[in-house]
């Protein structure tokens, strides 16, 4: 036995054929079973990585709470995560994608909480954010803003999984999800809803910050996204957040809470 894998992460990390890193030495992955809860690997050294990629939905299950801010509307409660890893890239080491091979996984179904903002699309046109940028920027902000959530949760960007679209069913509009990678939640989108004006700011400061042009890991790319990092609009993010925080109540400096350090979770310590 070399190791363990939690169980909600096994498909995009040991599945049949993925390379599997594990104290410094490369392994193969030659089978997974799902049902006995065990990967078979070989020592390998195949001269490639593996990345594999997914698709997610969220669906509400249940509102608890929820405020209208004009053209914002920030909601917290109860959701369901599909997601299913339906492939995995083949990369040279200098990224090069050598092939795409497609797998036959299980969808995986987590029950949960999470935090989400919708935004009135005619809100972002005017932001100057035209349609065809509302993913990638969405998208963008998304990943900022679960990699800052650990400033205001005792977590890590591993223990909470996002998902973004231009349409949701539920809200009818372009809308960011934040959600728990704990079963029932753990408290740490619960967390990120109380504390939603000073998480956004210094999310936004994060991206704003970022020397980088396109986007880079210290702002918007994410080490675990199922989509490859794309589409991703590291300036339409910028605008986004703008739209949302001044629905929250304007710059910073406008709001008391805003000069406040940020506090523990209530919650326990995974998308």
């Amino acid at each position: 036995m070399l190791g363990t894998v939690d169980q909600g992460s096994a498909c995009s990390t040991v599945h049949s054929g993925a390379v599997y890193l594990h104290r410094g030495e490369t392994y193969l992955v030659q089978e997974l079973d799902l049902d006995a809860g065990i990967a078979v690997v070989v020592t390998a050294d195949p001269g490639f990585r593996t990345d594999a990629r997914s698709r997610a939905d969220v669906e509400v299950a249940r509102v608890l709470a929820h405020r209208d801010l004009g053209p914002v509307r920030v909601s917290y409660g109860e959701v369901t995560v599909t997601s299913q890893v339906v492939e995995y890239l083949r990369r040279a080491p200098d990224g090069t994608v050598l092939a795409t091979v497609p797998l036959e996984l299980p969808e995986q179904v987590l029950r949960t909480r999470g935090v989400w903002y919708d935004v009135d699309e005619e809100a972002l046109v005017a932001a100057g954010v035209p349609p065809i940028r509302i993913p990638g920027a969405l998208h963008a902000a998304e990943h900022a803003a679960i990699g800052l959530l650990p400033l205001f949760a005792i977590c890590d960007r591993w223990d909470v999984g996002g998902m973004s679209t231009a349409l949701h069913p539920h809200t009818g509009r372009p809308t960011v999800f934040v959600h728990d990678g704990h079963p029932g939640g753990a408290g740490f989108a619960e967390r990120g809803h109380a504390v939603l004006a000073r998480w956004l700011e210094a999310t936004r400061a994060a991206i704003g910050d970022c020397e980088c042009r396109t986007g880079c890991p210290s702002c918007v790319q994410s080490p675990k996204c199922g989509n490859g990092n794309a589409p991703l609009d590291k300036q339409g993010a910028e605008r986004v957040l703008d739209v949302v925080l001044d629905a929250l109540g304007g710059p910073a400096g406008a709001r008391p809470e805003a000069a406040a350090l940020p506090g523990p979770s209530a919650g326990t310590a995974s998308r």
